[in-house]
């Protein structure tokens, strides 16, 4: 329990989970586990029966054209040397409540969109933060000052919301 599971993705509040449960390991002095879900088709989740499970997947079997900006977003916070990036194949809110199973605590993004685009895609934080059986902490991305605020979920004040 004294490690910190991140979600990671290449959107703007992938990245600021990221450096936000950096700083917090670095603060408490805890273990890093940033995880990339690899959503592969629903047919493929069912065969695998990867309803609920998280299925490591080996990062030099993943198309380097996909790997290395995940891997590179991972290399930008300086990781500890007992810091890991790994790759999991399925959904990517059943795969971050599985892997934090044993962690202390689970730090997600949220998403940029809103409305129609939340119905049809669902939001990975909100699964988290319903589902988890650990402490949840949904970290906005960081907003210029022009940007529209119907980009986001929500208000952002700079400062994560904890579950």
């Amino acid at each position: 329990m004294n490690e910190i599971v991140v979600g990671v993705d290449l959107s703007p509040s992938g990245g600021a989970a990221l450096a936000w449960a950096a700083e917090e390991a670095r603060a408490t002095g805890q273990t890093l586990r940033a995880v990339h879900a690899v959503d592969v088709s629903p047919a493929f989740n069912m065969e695998l029966g990867m309803g609920a499970a998280a299925v490591p997947m080996d990062a030099a079997a993943i198309d380097a054209a996909y790997r290395d900006p995940i891997a590179g977003i991972f290399e930008a916070i300086r990781p500890e040397a007992n810091w890991h990036l790994r790759f999991s194949a399925g959904e990517p809110g059943p795969v971050l409540v599985a892997e934090s199973d044993r962690a202390g605590l689970l730090v997600v993004g949220t998403k940029e969109h809103v409305g129609i685009g939340r119905l049809v895609s669902g939001s990975v934080s909100h699964y988290c933060i319903n589902h988890a059986q650990r402490p949840v902490v949904a970290v906005p991305a960081v907003r210029d000052h022009g940007s529209d605020p119907q980009d986001h979920d929500h208000a952002t004040t700079g400062a994560p919301a904890k579950a």
